[in-house]
C-alpha cells in the first residue's frame, strides 16, 4: 500500500481489499487512537467509516495529522542528522536530557523550535532515549500515527542500536550477557546482578592507539546504562564517566556516542540506516 504526505494529510492507496480493522492492526494502533481517528480524522473516499468497512483495491485513506507542537520552544534549533515526512533524527550533546516537562532546554524543546520554525503543525514525540551525558543519534516520529508502529519496532528490536565507545587499555572482542539491576544505595546507579533483569551488548575493537581503544557497541536488550555497566563489569569503564569509570584530561566528554540506528523506512520498506561520527573526541582516533 503506497503513502504520501500532502500538506497537514496522510494518504494511503489501497491495492487490496482488506478490513479496515487489519489496516489498523498492522499499524498496532490502540483502540483509543481508532477511536479518535475514526470519530475525528479519517475518511475513505471523503466519507466517515466505521471499524467494520471493508477496504477495496482503489480506496484512498485520508487521515488529518494536523497537531499543537506540544512542547515549549527553547529557542535553538536542533542538530538534524536525517529528516523525511516521518521521520525526525537529531543529534544530542553531551549533558543534555531529552525530557523535562519542568524546563525549556531538553532536546524535545529544540525540536519544537525546529518544528515552529519550518511550520510544522506536529507533536513532539521521540521514540527512544538516552542517558544525560551520551552524545549522539535521538529518533523523533513526526507523525502520530506512526508512534505505535515505531514503538512495536523497538520493542521487537528491528530499530537497531550502535554506539562508540572510547577505553583505556587494548580491548578484545566480547559478548557481555550479564544480567543488569538498581544499585539500591546509590540513587541512578546500575550493578551487575543476579537478580536483574536480562542484558546483552556485544563489544568489537575499532581502533587502539596510544593506550586507549575506541570500541563498537551493539545492544541486543536496552537496560539502563547497560552500555556503561557491561564495559565496567569486564574492566573497560568508559572515560569521563562519573558513575562507572574515570575524569581524563585527555578527552573533553563522556566517551559514549550513540553513533547508528538502523531500520526499516515506513514508507519505501527498505532497509535504512544513519549514521554520523562527527564528535569531537573521535577525532583522536582518525578512522572515520
Amino acid at each position: 500500500m503506497k503513502m504520501k504526505i500532502i500538506n497537514d494529510k496522510l494518504f494511503f492507496y489501497v491495492d487490496s481489499a482488506m478490513k479496515i480493522a487489519d489496516f489498523f492492526a498492522y499499524y498496532y494502533l490502540s483502540k483509543k487512537t481508532i477511536h479518535d481517528l475514526l470519530t475525528n480524522r479519517l475518511l475513505v473516499n471523503h466519507n466517515q467509516v466505521n471499524n467494520d468497512y471493508m477496504l477495496q483495491n482503489g480506496d484512498v485513506i485520508s487521515v488529518d495529522i494536523a497537531k499543537t507542537i506540544d512542547k515549549k520552544v527553547s529557542g535553538n534549533l536542533c542538530d538534524v542528522i536525517y529528516e523525511d515526512d516521518i521521520v525526525l533524527i537529531v543529534k544530542k550533546g553531551d549533558d543534555q536530557i531529552i525530557h523535562d516537562d519542568q524546563s525549556d532546554n531538553a532536546l524535545e524543546n529544540d525540536v519544537a523550535t525546529y518544528y515552529q520554525y519550518h511550520n510544522y503543525h506536529r507533536n513532539v514525540r521521540y521514540i527512544h532515549r538516552l542517558d544525560k551525558r551520551t552524545s549522539g543519534l535521538v529518533f523523533f516520529c513526526k507523525v502520530d500515527f506512526f508512534i505505535s508502529y515505531f514503538d512495536h519496532l523497538l520493542s521487537d528490536k528491528k530499530i537497531h542500536r550502535e554506539y562508540l565507545a572510547i577505553v583505556k587499555g587494548k580491548f578484545k572482542d566480547c559478548i557481555v550477557d550479564k544480567k543488569i539491576g538498581s544499585d539500591r544505595h546509590v540513587n541512578n546507579k546500575y550493578r551487575i546482578s543476579d537478580t536483574g533483569k536480562e542484558a546483552k551488548t556485544a563489544f568489537k575493537l575499532i581502533s587502539y592507539k596510544n593506550g586507549y581503544s575506541l570500541v563498537n557497541c551493539t545492544l541486543f536488550t536496552g537496560r539502563t546504562h547497560q552500555i556503561r555497566v557491561h564495559l565496567q563489569s569486564i574492566g573497560y569503564p568508559i572515560i569521563n564517566d562519573e558513575i562507572y569509570g574515570f575524569h581524563n584530561d585527555r578527552f573533553k566528554h563522556m566517551g559514549l556516542y550513540a553513533y547508528k540506528l538502523s531500520f526499516i523506512d515506513v514508507i519505501k520498506k527498505v532497509p535504512l540506516t544513519i549514521s554520523d561520527t562527527s564528535f569531537e573526541d573521535l577525532d583522536y582516533f582518525k578512522v572515520f
